[in-house]
């Protein structure tokens, strides 16, 4: 029998002490934790990275030099079993002062939230592969450095569940949680297209009757969040579809490589789920609605991982969502963090770029 709970503990013990951990002793935690081999997909620039060695180089050591007195605030830790793979995914804030750059974005010396989920697979008692997924254009808000159009919906931070049903690391709720992931699941399957939305939103009906009629529904800086079903749709449904007409997810082998498109992750854990892919969504970047881009007639990929909580009633009332908005963005052509350097640091070469 898989002990769910105890990979729990794993990730978060992991989180916890690399938050403790000076710059030089990153890669002795990592070490503690992780296979050897480990693989790491992070969200855009820092993509794949291979090994402990390198993990620490290129992405912890840089973020704990960056945020030296950051801690790992954890909203949800989620474990479960998809295609043969034990997982645990988590959700919350990086949170510290951000007293030095990162990114290319300046120091604030002042607190910042750095929105980061994970996605791990445990493999003997150690982590295997971990799945990344930050929200960097929140911080480049934060910093007074926000790339994009003004955002429709809310950029205010997210809140995490009501204590009364976190998922923490010390139970796992198996039976409870394969509910919740049917609700996902027959939710997921049933996304209208975009007419279907159009006529939605013309009637003022409800787009899934899984949802609660006061959801809230939290997207990445970009997007930002909004509250009840005609709130998702005026201030998020209606600008992606306006942009992606034809958009829709990947079929997934379930034999096949976790590397496929589609899922990699689907697992409940109480009143609370996720999946993720990486990509599992893609569409013809053909409307600027979404995000203020002109469309470019791009065929575009996107890493997205969506968190949910249902409520007593089996209502989906919450729903954390991560996209990587840089890697989108770079597909469309444009490369918000270059834009950034070269705002922030005279002494680059100006021409030629």
């Amino acid at each position: 029998m898989v002990d769910h709970a105890g990979n729990k503990r794993v990730v978060v013990s992991m989180l916890a002490e690399l938050a403790e951990a000076a710059p030089g002793e990153v890669r002795g935690v990592l070490a503690r934790h992780c296979h050897p081999e480990v693989e790491w997909e992070v969200f855009h620039p820092f993509n794949s990275l291979r090994g402990i060695d390198d993990a620490a180089a290129r992405f912890w050591g840089p973020l704990r030099t960056a945020f030296p007195d950051y801690e790992q605030r954890l909203g949800l830790v989620i474990g479960g079993s998809y295609e043969g793979r034990n997982m645990v995914s988590t959700l919350g804030n990086l949170m510290g002062t951000l007293a030095g750059p990162w990114l290319g974005i300046p120091a604030t010396h002042a607190l910042t939230f750095l929105r980061f989920g994970t996605n791990a697979i445990l493999r003997d008692g150690k982590i295997a592969k971990m799945y990344i997924l930050l929200d960097i254009v929140d911080v480049m808000r934060q910093a007074g450095w926000y790339p994009l159009r003004a955002m429709p919906g809310s950029g205010e931070q997210w809140p995490l569940p009501p204590c009364t049903g976190t998922s923490d690391a010390h139970e796992h709720d198996a039976t409870r949680g394969a509910d919740t992931l049917r609700i996902i699941r027959e939710m997921q399957s049933g996304l209208a297209s975009g007419e279907e939305l159009k006529d939605l939103a013309a009637t003022n009906s409800k787009h899934s009757p899984h949802w609660h009629e006061n959801m809230n529904w939290y997207g990445p800086a970009g997007i930002g969040s909004s509250r009840g079903q005609r709130g998702f749709l005026d201030y998020h449904g209606a600008l992606f579809i306006n942009a992606f007409p034809d958009r829709g997810g990947f079929p997934r082998d379930p034999a096949g490589p976790e590397t496929q498109p589609g899922h990699y992750i689907q697992a409940g854990d109480g009143r609370f789920g996720v999946t993720g892919g990486w990509p599992s969504l893609h569409g013809t970047h053909t409307g600027g609605a979404w995000l203020g881009v002109p469309p470019t007639g791009r065929h575009i990929n996107m890493r997205v991982a969506d968190w949910y909580r249902t409520d007593t009633h089996d209502k989906l009332i919450d729903n954390w969502v991560m996209m990587d908005i840089p890697h989108i963005l770079d597909q469309m052509g444009l490369d918000i963090l270059d834009d950034l350097r070269y705002r922030t640091d005279p002494t680059l070469p100006r021409w030629p770029r």
